[in-house]
């Protein structure tokens, strides 16, 4: 905080009138003292009143005035001998230096403890940043057990796979004596191949392509979904229209072939229990994926390979 010039000279001065009215006050109690004390004890003052004042008393008051007078004229001709005081600038450049320091002590202090705090948090990330590697360690492990449970499940379902597809397995020849129908299962469809009504070669094409096989002349022929055109599976509609085809061909005696393709083996339960709910017999003829449905006919009437 900067300090005037003109304030120390008025301080001065101020000091210097104060010690000369003290001094006044002082010569005006010494002269009511020495009154006082030529007083009498009466509180009145009614003995003392009688008592005139004599000349030498105030000849002796008159000369110790006359002392405090030339006192204070010296007193005052002191002060005005003395030098004005003169500020330095330093002093006021110090005090300003000095309270700079004290701001900047409390700034100081401040950023302390901030770098205290920041401390602490710098030692909690550590202490985190110390368990990351056990935590991608940790991590890695259960990657691995659960990359082992992963590769076992596969090689069990491939060997549940395999030994499913061997139980699937049927011989490639596949007889079907005395058959009076025949439908196919594949892409969610069912497509009547050839009903009891159909002669020798004959085979429901609005559901099916049929072709010769080459080499087999009128006896073997290759059959070909028209996908699109057959029954849609898994619906209530198609409940209807699969009884109602069932219904149909029970009328004939016979045994049905129903060939299934492996996109529609979970169709094959409803399908079958529709049939037998007519009490027809049925043989199941399980195609291999892309494998071909083919129809040869043997000795004796429907007998189909």
């Amino acid at each position: 905080m900067k300090r005037r010039e003109s304030d120390q000279g008025d301080s001065f001065d101020l000091f210097l009138d104060t010690i000369c009215n003290t001094f006044g006050g002082i010569v005006f109690l010494a002269i009511l003292v020495a009154l006082l004390a030529r007083i009498r004890h009466d509180p009145s003052g009614s003995e003392s009143a009688d008592q005139p004042v004599t000349a030498l008393t105030m000849r002796t008051l008159e000369l110790e005035f006359s002392q405090q007078q030339s006192r204070l004229l010296d007193l005052q001709s002191v002060r005005d001998a003395t030098p004005e005081f003169q500020f330095d600038s330093e002093v006021s450049n110090l005090v300003d230096r000095r309270d700079e320091l004290e701001d900047l002590s409390a700034t100081e202090k401040k950023l302390i403890e901030q770098r205290q705090q920041l401390g602490k948090k710098l030692m909690d990330i550590a202490a985190e940043t110390a368990t990351i590697p056990e935590q991608v360690e940790q991590a890695e492990k259960e990657l691995e057990v659960a990359s082992v449970e992963l590769a076992t499940a596969k090689a069990e379902w491939q060997i549940v796979r395999k030994e499913k597809s061997k139980t699937m397995q049927v011989p490639l020849e596949r007889r079907g004596a005395g058959t009076r129908g025949i439908i196919l299962l594949s892409g969610e469809e069912l497509f009547l191949v050839a009903s009891p009504d159909d002669e020798k070669g004959d085979f429901f094409d609005k559901h099916v392509i049929s072709a010769p096989i080459p080499g087999t002349g009128s006896d073997g022929y290759r059959i070909t979904p028209r996908y699109g055109k057959g029954i849609t599976l898994g619906s209530e509609k198609s409940i209807i229209a699969i009884r109602e085809t069932a219904r149909r061909l029970s009328r004939e005696d016979g045994t049905l072939i129903i060939a299934v393709y492996p996109d529609s083996y979970h169709h094959f339960g409803p399908v079958r229990d529709a049939f037998k709910s007519f009490g027809m017999n049925y043989d199941l003829w399980v195609q291999g994926e892309g494998e071909p449905l083919e129809v040869v006919y043997g000795n004796g009437r429907s007998r189909v390979q």
